[in-house]
């Protein structure tokens, strides 16, 4: 079987920039543990499967596609920078239709063009503060003793968000949750996400 796939950097317009992702079209049903080993190859934060959803369906006319995102060790069920990433791929092969809807776990995700770009409508997910009592441990667990301005919970996705004082750069997000990855071997980017306050 041969699979495309693309390497698309998202939210840039500069090679190497951007948050990367890998794209795999499937012309055919691809066995499931495939998933997981083309995600670990490519090594990458998401790889996106696109499939389609009835034989006779084609890449460049048909507007409704399966997307599936894995990272190297994962299925998860929602990813921004590989839908978009999975959108420009179908746009860049000449897809006729001024918008494509996406079928996933997360429920039907669209993407459009309007001129030179794409836009995606995603789902749109409630938080609530959280006691920071009730969860201090697990946060500090997280994030150690670092400046911890609010946290939030989101039952739809199950995951509490932590907002870090506006002091820490950007670039602790990714360090944070590389490293706090592998201690005790929790899947720890599965509980948390991480924001920064705004400026």
């Amino acid at each position: 079987m041969q699979i495309s796939v693309f390497i698309i950097d998202a939210f840039t317009n500069q090679p190497f920039g951007g948050n990367p992702a890998a794209v795999c079209l499937l012309e055919d049903e691809l066995e499931e543990s495939w998933h997981q080993k083309i995600a670990a190859e490519m090594n990458l934060s998401e790889t996106a499967f696109i499939r389609k959803l009835h034989p006779t369906d084609d890449f460049t006319k048909s507007s409704r596609f399966g997307l599936r995102w894995f990272t190297p060790t994962n299925e998860v069920p929602l990813c921004g920078h590989a839908t978009l990433a999975s959108a420009a791929v179908l746009f860049h092969k000449k897809n006729m239709n001024p918008t494509i809807t996406f079928i996933t776990l997360s429920g039907e995700l669209k993407a459009r063009q309007a001129g030179g770009e794409i836009v995606l409508d995603l789902p749109l997910y409630f938080t609530y503060p959280q006691d920071f009592q009730e969860v201090e441990e697990l946060a500090k667990a997280a994030v150690g003793d670092m400046n911890i301005q609010e946290i939030r919970y989101s039952p739809d996705t199950k995951k509490l968000l932590i907002c870090l004082s506006e002091v820490y750069e950007r670039y602790l997000i990714s360090f944070i949750s590389l490293h706090k990855l592998w201690e005790g071997g929790i899947p720890f980017t599965s509980l948390f996400n991480f924001y920064l306050a705004p400026s």
